[in-house]
């Protein structure tokens, strides 16, 4: 019985011709993987910047503990001076000290007394986009129980920083890295802070 010019045979063999057509099978498999492959390629961009900003911040970290571990006293221009090495570090991600700030880097260093109890508290503090920790405050939370020698003194630094990816930033938002070190003074027990004027020393 026909219909036209339709017959059953031809409408088998037109769906087996149909089913024989793969020429654009590639472009639709493509089409379905590319947003995968997008996702893929953003995550591994933004992955490999923020372990080289992480990177970074260790290494700014261990300078400017290392740098006042160094010293027997320093003013307070020393410890800004030692702030200023902040952009040499972190560079290409933040190229001057205004533009580090508005980045969300921040520094601080801490000289940490340890009482013959072995008790950490805080001799002096000093910072640069945070703020520094008040004179005698308790941070046993932040120093860990091994480092906390009776009647010694070790130098905390610590740096802050908001990564925000160049690609991706819909998806991921920032994120907050940060990272803490710990020296021991080196040229003598107790580092002092004193002014610019060499007075009003703290140790």
């Amino acid at each position: 019985m026909k219909a036209g010019n339709f017959t059953p045979v031809r409408g088998f063999r037109a769906l087996r011709w149909l089913a024989r057509q793969d020429g654009g099978m590639a472009a639709v498999e493509f089409a379905l993987i590319l947003p995968i492959l997008v996702v893929l390629w953003i995550g591994g961009v933004e992955m490999t910047q923020a372990l080289s900003v992480d990177r970074r911040l260790n290494n700014l970290a261990s300078a400017i503990g290392d740098l006042s571990a160094r010293s027997r006293q320093l003013l307070h221009s020393d410890i800004d001076n030692i702030f200023n090495i902040a952009p040499g570090a972190m560079y290409p991600f933040c190229r001057d000290s205004a533009n580090c700030q508005s980045k969300g880097l921040a520094m601080r260093v801490t000289a940490v007394d340890i009482s013959a109890g072995g008790t950490a508290e805080v001799a002096w503090s000093r910072a640069s986009g945070t703020t520094s920790y008040p004179d005698n405050q308790n941070v046993n939370n932040l120093v860990p129980e091994t480092l906390r020698i009776p009647d010694s003194q070790i130098i905390m630094a610590e740096v802050y920083y908001t990564f925000t990816p160049a690609v991706g930033y819909v998806l991921t938002g920032s994120l907050d890295l940060d990272d803490r070190m710990f020296f021991v003074p080196r040229l003598t027990q107790y580092v002092k802070l004193c002014d610019n004027n060499e007075a009003n020393c703290k140790s």
